[in-house]
């Protein structure tokens, strides 16, 4: 029986990569996904070789392997296991490509005995190029897209340059050649890369290419906030408690009132918190759409290949979103 053996299974998953499932997907379905990371992906009987590495069929899991794998709350999954046709992928793309099924299928990734869900972290958009673009070519395609500043951070940024509403900072040491900053994103150009799967049937006489990265500027405005929020409320209840010690007897006449009271404000706290997770996830979710718009515009700029952090390629922005294909 192979891997399909129930005693051997466990072990076998456990090393990866694989994708775990939440619904059997068929073969027409993973191969679409498969060709977002390498464009020339292809079936193999019932396997989907892709960028050096084959993608098995979808095995079912039931309640008493998964506990066995780690995977909480799930009664029943479909297991794809990504296994290298030769030597390790480049740049490991085996484990990029299980967790880019998963992230798309709205599954769990399994590498190394670790159930992860990559939907947790989306990671930053990428603009694969052929090469460095010069700062004449990329700043009249950024335009507004990072947000305008008006002046540059020279703590921060000592070799900054403002122009046209964007500092950009000519690194040109080690991987990082140019860092482009604005008031909400950073672009970080890094050259010297091997060319991926997704890219190489567009330059294939390249063996690097440059990636441009796009990701958020650092808060730290907002966490000094919440710090100072935190020092406020430590204090009105420092200052509620000594309020408590004069009025014991008053607030003994009202127990039944201040028990109604702290009733609905545990009601209202709790509905609070739900709302507000729910608000900074559709934040998330906007933010990460947002920085994939920039990457695709970039992309359409610069005649490059916009992908998410793992290399599937980005058709339009909420493409970058889990469960597209689920």
């Amino acid at each position: 029986m192979g891997w399909f053996s129930k005693v051997l299974l466990p072990g076998r998953l456990r090393t990866g990569p694989t994708a775990l499932l939440p619904a059997r997907p068929d073969q027409k379905t993973l191969l679409a996904v498969a060709q977002l990371a390498d464009p020339e992906a292809t079936t193999d009987g019932d396997d989907i070789i892709a960028g050096g590495s084959r993608i098995q069929p979808p095995i079912e899991l039931t309640g008493d392997i998964l506990a066995k794998l780690g995977v909480p709350d799930e009664d029943t999954l479909w297991a794809c296991r990504v296994a290298a046709e030769g030597p390790l992928p480049v740049d490991f793309f085996d484990k990029s490509l299980a967790e880019g099924i998963a992230y798309r299928l709205g599954g769990w990734s399994l590498c190394q005995g670790e159930p992860l869900d990559p939907a947790e972290d989306g990671g930053d958009p990428l603009v694969f190029l052929p090469a460095v673009p010069e700062p004449e070519e990329i700043l009249p395609v950024l335009g507004g897209l990072l947000g305008l500043v008006e002046a540059v951070d020279a703590e921060r940024w000592p070799e900054g340059e403002l122009v046209d509403g964007v500092v950009h900072v000519p690194v040109r040491g080690g991987r990082v050649a140019d860092v482009y900053v604005g008031d909400a994103l950073v672009l970080t150009v890094e050259q010297g890369h091997r060319i991926p799967p997704v890219a190489r049937t567009r330059w294939p006489y390249l063996t690097e290419i440059a990636v441009a990265r796009v990701s958020p500027v650092d808060r730290t405005g907002e966490t000094k906030a919440e710090d100072a929020g935190s020092v406020e409320s430590a204090a009105e209840t420092a200052g509620d408690a000594d309020t408590h010690a004069e009025d014991t007897h008053a607030e003994d006449a009202h127990a039944e009132d201040a028990h109604a009271e702290d009733a609905h404000a545990e009601d209202a706290h709790a509905e609070g918190a739900v709302d507000g997770g729910t608000t900074r996830e559709d934040e998330a979710r906007a933010d990460l759409v947002g920085r994939a718009a920039v990457a695709v515009t970039l992309a359409n700029g610069l005649r490059g290949i916009a992908a998410d952090s793992r290399g599937f390629q980005l058709g339009e922005p909420a493409d970058v979103l889990p469960g597209r294909y689920a």
